[in-house]
């Protein structure tokens, strides 16, 4: 009688409930990246809106400030001193507003993909009045941890501003503030560091080459030229404009961690 063939020492039992499941892996990088700039293209005009939407705010006080510098050009008045304290504050007045207005721009951004890329514009922009305050108390706090942990050495620094990389994903799209997100952040990134890390890595280098390319025709013309200040101006322009690829590309790796810490 033939005896029972007994599974060969640590072989797999596809039925047992002791095997123990592959984990889970990202989305591959450079699949994850067609798929963003996929993303970006079709929603590229709520971008654009987003970002004029703040531009019109800001050029109020922008306006403002160079109104004030030019009566002040005009009028002989720089030598007074109350007038040049007062021309000091409505700089840094207008300064600070249009780091307020073009925040709010970018926060808008991560409304618009909160929104599954369906939301108004206008509406969106107003949103994003409530959301200024805890994106920045998150950002400075986050920042200042990353400076602790980089006044070690410059390797904790870069470990750590991984781990806090979706502190700020954590706050839009699962309303956590402060160390609750941050912590959150550091949760999901847990186990998948260099995983994480390899794919920032492959941004930073296709934008890399990208600024590369479309700045190669500054390097052979005079600053000083015409030309220089035109293509100069519209590098500017479209950098600005590619820029919601890295946050389309970050909310996904940061989609796909949530799905695998549930």
């Amino acid at each position: 009688m033939e005896q029972e063939k007994k599974p060969a020492e640590g072989s797999a039992i596809s039925s047992g409930t002791g095997l123990s499941a592959a984990k889970p892996k990202l989305t591959p990088a450079w699949q994850m990246f067609e798929g963003s700039v996929k993303i970006w293209w079709a929603n590229l005009k709520k971008f654009a809106m987003l970002y004029v939407w703040g531009f019109a705010f800001a050029l109020i006080p922008l306006a403002a400030g160079l109104a004030f510098f030019g009566l002040n050009q005009i009028t002989g008045l720089r030598a007074n001193i109350f007038f040049s304290i007062l021309s000091f504050l409505v700089f840094v007045a207008a300064f600070l507003l249009i780091i307020y207005f073009t925040t709010r721009s970018y926060i808008g951004m991560f409304l618009l993909v909160k929104d599954d890329y369906v939301g108004q514009e206008r509406k969106i922009f107003k949103e994003t009045k409530k959301w200024f305050w805890p994106y920045i108390g998150l950002t400075l706090l986050t920042t200042l941890f990353i400076i602790l942990w980089t006044c070690l050495l410059i390797i904790p620094g870069i470990i750590f501003s991984v781990f806090y990389s979706f502190a700020v994903y954590a706050m839009f799209f699962e309303d956590k503030r402060g160390m609750a997100a941050i912590k959150r952040s550091v949760q999901l990134v847990k186990k998948y560091w260099w995983a994480v890390f390899g794919r920032v890595c492959l941004l930073c280098l296709i934008a890399w080459a990208f600024m590369v390319i479309i700045s190669a025709p500054l390097s052979a013309v005079a600053e000083d030229s015409l030309f220089f200040s035109i293509w100069n101006a519209i590098v500017q322009v479209i950098n600005i404009l590619v820029g919601p690829i890295a946050l389309i590309f970050s909310f996904q790796m940061y989609r796909d961690l949530v799905k695998i810490k549930k």
